[in-house]
């Protein structure tokens, strides 16, 4: 038997690695058991990398616009391996900080993979087997492979094999609308590549505000992108050396044909040939159930992250870990409720909390709603990224904000501002008699604000 543990943490990802760090920091003894990469998915094949692909794509976009504001460039070209080795530089930069974290804290890093034997017990690959007073079970989520004909065959990746971007092929047929599908759109089609998005539901991003979704399919397809909605994956065939994919909308079949297909369907848990349902863990479709603690049905195991959803946030899971260790190491009581952001990074990036307008329009709820189009922003117009607007959603009765969506430019960095006032209970009235620098993207979330108090300044009434 090793040493007793205070914590034992298995996955080395956004909730694994934070919640092993501040663990450390509260003074417990922490074991960190990772199969591949500290980091996790995010960090090596997910959030990260693809940001950085993403930043060479906007790029590229902004020199080939250089012409609307008088900047002539000639001859631009696009190095692929230069592109691959800043994504590769900017990953390796990471790991390494998390790394050098991890050592600071004097955290025991194991590079393996973990088995449940029990509540308090782990065994690697290597038979060792370790011992600990509490476990964190943090191994995240892998990517869906959609169950269809031909899902196994030649030119077939998903989201873990598209961070390695190869030199952009002639055509993509990406399976699913979601954000990842719509990110990696993005990238490839400003890469010179046609891409065919195929999306079941009746627009992409389904879960985000239908306004927005409806802003970032129509950018894309002015981007070249086609997209299918209402289409459903059927088979992918190999005819002549190529794949096609096959695919019903409207009850006919229609193909599309393309050098390579990409599985973008969703994610799973990660959780199979992990001991945990042997040991007593419940699960359900996959995932680890857990209570709002994140305590799973060992009194002794708790669970963060992806793998308790499916699919899921980098900083969520990372939030629920730091809230796990300070209630188990003094440092607080409880989870908390949050308002947990989600954030894409299309072009034009989407930003949302809490609820959105058309679940409470379903729901009933007795809502106010207040928007502000970027159009009529100083920032935006000077900048020319005009695409969009902030949408804020509050309680009819009190105004107090309950949630928000943002379509355009810094959508993904304005959110934080309607979260935070979410969080805190903030009324429309608070956030509107609030000074927003001027000339800023950020005047838009006041404009907003104002808006659901009927008296927004810079846009004309609405109804």
């Amino acid at each position: 038997m090793s040493d007793q543990f205070d914590l034992i943490v298995v996955g080395g990802g956004p909730g694994g690695y934070v919640g092993a760090i501040r663990a450390a920091q509260l003074g417990a003894k922490v074991a960190l058991v990772e199969e591949r990469e500290v980091g996790g998915t995010c960090l090596n094949r997910g959030c990260i990398p693809s940001k950085a692909l993403i930043k060479c794509a906007e790029v590229l976009d902004e020199v080939k616009g250089g012409k609307t504001f008088g900047i002539n460039v000639e001859g631009i070209s696009v190095d692929y391996d230069a592109v691959r080795k800043h994504k590769d530089r900017t990953v390796k930069q990471l790991v390494t900080g998390v790394q050098g974290l991890l050592k600071a804290g004097k955290v025991q890093v194991m590079c393996d993979r973990a088995k449940l034997l029990s509540g308090t017990e782990v065994e690697l690959g290597d038979g060792t087997r370790l011992a600990g007073k509490n476990i964190l079970w943090a191994t995240g989520s892998v990517p869906f492979v959609l169950p269809i004909p031909g899902h196994d065959g030649p030119g077939i990746f998903t989201s873990d094999d598209a961070v390695n971007f190869p030199d952009p092929p002639a055509n993509i047929a990406i399976i699913g609308g979601g954000a990842i599908g719509c990110e990696f759109a993005y990238v490839y089609s400003r890469f010179g590549t046609k891409v065919t998005v195929v999306e079941m539901m009746p627009s992409i991003m389904p879960t985000e505000d239908p306004e927005a979704s409806d802003v970032v399919a129509s950018a894309l397809k002015k981007g070249g992108v086609r997209i299918a909605t209402g289409a459903k994956a059927q088979a992918i065939e190999q005819r002549d050396g190529k794949n096609v994919l096959v695919y019903e909308q409207d009850g006919a079949e229609k193909t599309v044909e393309a050098d390579l297909v990409f599985m973008a369907a969703g994610r799973r848990a990660n959780t199979a040939n992990m001991g945990l349902e042997e040991a007593g863990v419940k699960l359900e479709r996959g995932c680890v159930v857990a209570d709002p603690d994140r305590r799973t049905s060992l009194e002794t195991v708790y669970a963060v992250g992806d793998v308790t959803r499916g699919i899921g946030l980098a900083h969520w899971a990372s939030h629920e870990a730091i809230s796990v260790v300070e209630m188990l190491y003094g440092a607080g009581e409880h989870i908390r409720e949050a308002y947990v952001p989600g954030v894409v990074f299309t072009h034009p990036e989407i930003g949302s909390v809490g609820q959105r307008e058309h679940e409470c329009r379903a729901g009933n709820v007795d809502i106010v709603v207040g928007k502000f189009p970027f159009q009529a922003l100083g920032k935006a117009a000077a900048t020319r990224q005009r695409e969009g607007f902030v949408k804020i959603v509050a309680e009819a009765e009190t105004g107090r904000i309950i949630g928000g969506t943002v379509v355009g430019p810094s959508a993904t960095e304005l959110v934080a501002e309607i979260t935070l006032a979410a969080q805190m209970r903030l009324t429309v009235a608070d956030v509107a008699e609030t000074i927003h620098s001027h000339p800023t993207m950020s005047e838009a979330v006041g404009e907003a604000a104002m808006d659901a108090l009927g008296h927004a300044i810079h846009s004309a009434p609405r109804g």
